[in-house]
């Protein structure tokens, strides 16, 4: 059980990560076709998870937030 805790504490978003995300959430939609591609999932998972569908995982939620980042600084 503790295990089962574990992995599934290291694969969900932190609070951080999801209050960025929602900060970020019209342009992560805006440019779903990018992110989804940057991160290694299709267009409809990433646009899911910005409707409540399911979430990313940490790991996932962290490389979206690094994406919009490197965006920001090439614009």
């Amino acid at each position: 059980m503790a295990a089962n805790f574990w992995y599934r504490s290291n694969m969900e978003p932190t609070e951080e990560q999801f209050t960025a995300l929602g900060n970020y959430r019209d342009i992560i939609i805006q440019h779903a076709a990018k992110v989804a591609e940057a991160i290694g999932v299709s267009p409809e998972t990433l646009t899911g998870w910005t409707e409540g569908n399911g979430e990313p995982t940490s790991e996932q939620a962290a490389k979206i937030l690094e994406f919009l980042r490197e965006e920001n600084k090439a614009g």
